[in-house]
């Protein structure tokens, strides 16, 4: 079914729509800028809005932190609880998380560390290998070469060593959790007790 016109020729389901032959109505012209004006103060409402609720986010934010990570930790530490149900009906247990990665490559005598000490301990499984190397565009084909026949063909690949933080973060948990002394100084180790709320 073709869109229904006015004399002006303009579709009436989309009255701004100027077409090609010839230039648009005065009063179509008016009535599109003030559409516009009416969408574009929609929008900049919008944006402020997003703004604020980014805000009010960002702050609940760092109030749940200070509440779950220290003030409820702390506070039960002092009365000698690990977990207990206050007398609103809130079940509050403080759980000990342990978070774990390699330190940036920006830290690279502490990474490389981290890398030789998993790896000495015979953890090498968790360590990731990754073979990078610049080619020319289109010669993908070249890519699953081995590193050695890469060099002998002239290039020169960079090779890095790395773990998946995830991976990471179970098997110092996990070996922390034996007694294993990790050192600290080639890893990035979150250890903190953290309030976990139920409510009954």
């Amino acid at each position: 079914m073709q869109p229904v016109t006015d004399a002006t020729g303009v579709s009436e389901a989309d009255p701004f729509d100027y077409g090609s032959d010839g230039d648009p109505d005065g009063a179509v012209v008016a009535q599109a800028f003030a559409e516009l004006d009416h969408l574009t103060l929609l929008a900049e409402r919008a944006i402020a809005a997003r703004q604020r609720a980014e805000e009010a986010f960002e702050k609940a934010k760092a109030a749940e932190k200070e509440l779950l990570e220290r003030r409820i930790p702390e506070l039960l530490e002092k009365m000698r609880l690990s977990k207990c149900t206050t007398s609103s009906g809130i079940d509050v247990s403080v759980k000990r998380e342990i978070r774990a990665s390699l330190p940036g490559h920006d830290r690279a005598d502490a990474r490389a560390g981290a890398i030789r000490w998993l790896i000495e301990k015979g953890h090498g499984g968790v360590v990731k290998n990754r073979v990078q190397i610049d080619l020319d565009r289109g010669a993908d084909d070249r890519a699953d070469a081995l590193v050695a026949d890469l060099r002998a063909r002239g290039f020169e690949p960079q090779a890095f060593k790395d773990v998946h933080a995830g991976t990471l973060s179970a098997l110092v948990r996990e070996l922390m959790g034996e007694g294993t002394v990790v050192p600290r100084e080639n890893f990035s180790i979150f250890d903190q007790r953290v309030a976990k709320l139920v409510r009954k």
